[in-house]
């Protein structure tokens, strides 16, 4: 393999030093990626895509304040670029700069993953009207931990006098059984009747609505709440609490995800964890493992409730029950931080997502989440070690 100094001595094109940039980032490879798009825009400093791509990658390494000059460049050589505009978006939330963050990011909407999903509807999409007496129809987007972790700005509407009406994913549905007066409706995003309402607005439209800042995001701080039905099931299948912590684990995410490769742990780290603790009551809360990874957790000890989460709901009754949540930056990680239950999230190093800020091991949107961060891609020892350590803290 070529090193990233023999790349700049080959005579490319700058689309070719792009593509080979890019083949370079879709195997981890950033540093060599660098280095050919910074050959690529020194061949030509009016390639927009050779800024874009290098600011890109700086901020996936988590050099986001690095990142922002590229991708502003990027944006002035081709203002039409929505991926340039998405990418600092995207760096501004990293940092914390969520005035500017917001408001570029209303830009996912023309981003080619994105594109063709904004809802068209026959009443007007609210942009900050009075809401006294009014209806307004919150529409869930992206993945099920985006929806639990924007469900919180609800509560930001119903202070303003609204009255709301949800529409989500199947799977959050059932997770909304016990929900303040003010929310009078809730579908899914499979059904065609959503009811009447005045106003509507995609959910991750509302922080830049509402005006969020880093310093009032946690303003409501345990807004899921358990069936309590569901509750008094899991106890009696947990049985009688011993002089032991329970905890809750969960290693991946979904396996036909680009992103959650870099985000998900292989089965036997967590149950190398498992290990060092028998003293403790280990709960899998990973309802889509496949059978290798569950007999390599059950092997450690961690017990398995096989077609017993049916829904989110279940796992959050299930939760009640915990101690603590270990889990990768999953959903589940999400409804833990969402019912206020202590959570730790080891976090890969790559790709580094925008909610988990850069060089902070606690998190603006849950209170009761700690993050242990990799020091090197791809590598667990340290955040594994760091959470075996802090674990130790509580031996019985």
């Amino acid at each position: 393999m070529l090193t990233a100094c023999e790349f700049l001595n080959i005579a490319m094109t700058p689309n070719d030093l792009i593509a080979t940039g890019n083949q370079a980032r879709e195997q981890h490879d950033p540093e060599r990626a660098i280095a050919c798009y910074a050959q690529a825009f020194v061949q030509d400093p009016n390639h927009s895509g050779a800024f874009n791509n290098y600011g890109n990658v700086l901020r996936e390494m988590g050099h986001a304040l690095r990142a922002i000059p590229f991708l502003e460049t990027a944006r002035l050589l081709d203002p039409s670029s929505v991926t340039a505009e998405f990418n600092l978006a995207v760096a501004h939330l990293m940092l914390g700069n969520y005035e500017q963050g917001w408001r570029l990011y209303e830009s996912r909407w023309r981003y080619e993953h994105l594109e063709g999903t904004k809802p068209r509807l026959p009443k007007p999409e609210w942009s900050g009207e009075n809401l006294q007496g009014k209806t307004i129809l919150v529409i869930g987007e992206q993945g099920l931990g985006d929806q639990i972790q924007f469900l919180r700005f609800t509560g930001n509407l119903l202070d303003l006098g609204a009255k709301v009406r949800l529409h989500v994913s199947p799977a959050i549905q059932p997770l909304l059984i016990n929900t303040p007066p003010g929310i009078v409706g809730i579908t899914s995003r499979t059904e065609d009747v959503i009811g009447e309402f005045d106003y509507w607005v995609a959910m991750m439209s509302l922080p830049r609505l509402l005006n969020m800042r880093l310093e009032n995001v946690q303003h409501y701080l345990q807004y899921v709440q358990t069936d309590p039905a569901r509750v008094q099931v899991w106890a009696e299948r947990l049985g009688i609490p011993k002089n032991r912590m329970r905890i809750g684990v969960a290693w991946s995410g979904r396996k036909d995800s680009w992103i959650n490769q870099h985000k998900s742990m292989p089965a036997a780290t967590m149950a190398d964890l498992v290990r060092q603790f028998p003293e403790h009551q280990w709960i899998n809360l990973q309802v889509d493992a496949s059978a290798e990874d569950e007999e390599i957790i059950k092997s450690a000890g961690v017990e398995c409730y096989p077609g017993t989460i049916g829904d989110f709901a279940d796992t959050a009754a299930l939760m009640h029950h915990l101690d603590l949540v270990i889990s990768v930056d999953t959903a589940a990680a999400h409804l833990a931080g969402a019912l206020g239950r202590p959570l730790w999230i080891p976090l890969n190093s790559y790709g580094h997502c925008w909610r988990w800020m850069l060089n902070r091991d606690d998190s603006p949107w849950y209170t009761t989440a700690r993050l242990f961060r990799q020091e090197r891609y791809g590598d667990w020892s340290a955040p594994m070690a760091k959470i075996a350590k802090f674990l130790g803290f509580f031996k019985i």
